[in-house]
């Protein structure tokens, strides 16, 4: 079961009852209970928290719904055994030495070209299905600006960006103790585009970039336009990077700026415990060191709802934080921000060198849905309907894989993190699915030195229909099928 945690302070914008789950989850985390244990009934927590009924109640359901507990008809409610419990999560590659490298340019040419194949079904995109999206409101919004204020649709909206965007964002990042001033924040053209205006700031080529492995390809792929190499750190599926990993690397590596992703990590699903967050911003700061921080999954948590960010522990003001509404309201509109006192000025200037502006009815769009108060219960359906995802594509592949696969437990967002058995190797495996028009990430492309050679990373983000499960379990037979040939080399990345 999973040990994650809430801020340990809350704001008065967190409701009541998540005070009462966070209880729950901190026991559960620390094995006071135990899977199968039977929770206080809602009265006796009511009592022992001094809480309302009715809030212990919101609080059982919420984690209920995101699969820490469940009810048992006049029994009560119980700690619920993990899903996953037949195999470990998959293991921990080690940092390689020698010099650093990129991974192959025709491997993510050729991945990205069976991605994007009209008549395939992809589990390759991290792109959350429009079911996840709170469609209807935003054409509503949309509509109603096109027909009131037609003019948005002309002119730019000039960097830094549309201010009330702005000023919401800042809200909502000093709420979870961010403390952050609209003139701070910056719109971009998705989170990506706000990473690469940091890289862009912060390093020369030939520089050396930290990061995470496995880690994101599209942020490997940045650091490569750039001219970078890049240091790894291994990045455990369950808690992220080890500080003392980063101290190290610190120590022998002249960094000119780290790239992380601490809060659900793409592909692992990963969450960085709290005083490993400190610990890593800590070292950091002391040494100099700017960081840029990729939270686009922080407010995909299961059973924590909205994690930490890094920033919240930079007392350098060194953290460059990057995130975008892409996973949780729409991937279309391209609105993302990077946030930091120290760079906004040099920031504002280079994104309008850049580009000049984010797109202008997508700015006025975001702030009108953000304002109209609903995103938090969107988000809280969301991570249910995740969660929920991610439990019945893990069942299906316990059920139809080969024997020995490794399956990740991600703590939020929706990627699974698969490691298969030796002898399937994740790019024939890749090229064979795509013979039956099925396209995934093959476990290559997520790492700068080309590790993770039998692995594979699945987008759940997907509604659960018969051509899903048909397709996950045509995977699964494919994987079968190369299991059981004798292990073939290694696929090269040079």
């Amino acid at each position: 079961m999973s040990d994650t945690l809430l801020p340990a302070s809350h704001t008065a914008r967190e409701p009541h009852y998540m005070d009462v789950a966070q209880r729950i989850q901190d026991d559960i985390g620390n094995g006071a209970l135990r899977p199968g244990a039977r929770i206080p009934s809602v009265r006796e927590m009511s009592r022992q928290t001094q809480r309302s009924v009715t809030t212990v109640l919101r609080a059982y359901e919420h984690l209920e719904a995101c699969g820490a507990i469940e009810s048992r008809p006049r029994s009560g409610y119980f700690v619920r055994s993990a899903l996953v419990a037949a195999e470990p999560p998959p293991r921990t590659a080690a940092v390689l030495s020698g010099p650093p490298s990129l991974i192959s340019t025709e491997l993510v040419s050729t991945v990205l070209s069976t991605l994007n194949q009209p008549d395939f079904f992809s589990f390759g995109h991290t792109v959350p299905a429009q079911a996840l999206a709170p469609v209807a409101q935003l054409n509503r919004i949309a509509r109603n600006l096109i027909n009131t204020a037609p003019n948005l649709t002309v002119p730019y909206l000039m960097s830094p960006g549309y201010e009330k965007l702005r000023q919401q964002i800042a809200a909502r990042l000093s709420a979870h103790r961010v403390a952050t001033e609209p003139d701070d924040v910056i719109i971009t053209s998705g989170a990506l585009e706000a990473i690469n205006l940091g890289i862009r700031m912060l390093t020369r080529p030939g520089d050396t970039i930290l990061m995470e492995s496995p880690t994101f390809y599209g942020l490997l792929q940045a650091a490569e336009e750039h001219g970078l190499r890049v240091i790894e750190l291994p990045n455990d599926p369950q808690r992220g990077i080890d500080p003392d990993d980063l101290r190290r690397a610190v120590q022998r590596h002249r960094i000119a700026c780290a790239l992380l992703v601490q809060n659900f990590n793409n592909p692992t699903g990963s969450l960085m415990p709290e005083d490993a967050k400190r610990e890593v911003v800590r070292t950091l700061n002391h040494a100099g060191i700017p960081l840029i921080e990729d939270d686009i999954y922080g407010e995909l948590g299961f059973a924590s709802g909205r994690a930490t960010p890094l920033k919240a522990y930079d007392e350098a003001d060194l953290v460059l934080y990057c995130s975008s509404v892409s996973k949780t309201v729409s991937s279309g509109l391209r609105v993302g921000w990077i946030a930091s006192r120290r760079h906004a000025r040099e920031l504002t200037r280079r994104k309008f060198t850049l580009n000049c502006a984010a797109p202008s009815l997508s700015q006025v769009i975001v702030s009108r849905y953000l304002e109209s108060g609903g995103h938090e219960r969107h988000l809280r359906k969301v991570r249910t309907m995740l969660w929920q995802s991610i439990e019945r594509f893990t069942a299906t592949i316990q059920h139809c894989f080969p024997e020995g696969t490794r399956i990740a437990r991600p703590q939020g967002g929706f990627v699974l993190w698969l490691e298969l058995p030796r002898t399937v190797d994740a790019v024939t495996l890749f090229q064979a699915a795509a013979r039956e028009r099925v396209a995934i990430c093959p476990g290559p492309l997520f790492s700068a030195s080309g590790q993770y050679a039998h692995h594979i990373r699945l987008n759940c983000a997907l509604p659960w229909t018969p051509q899903t499960e048909q397709a996950l379990q045509t995977l699964g037979r494919v994987a079968c099928a190369l299991a059981r040939l004798p292990a073939a080399a290694p696929y090269s990345v040079a």
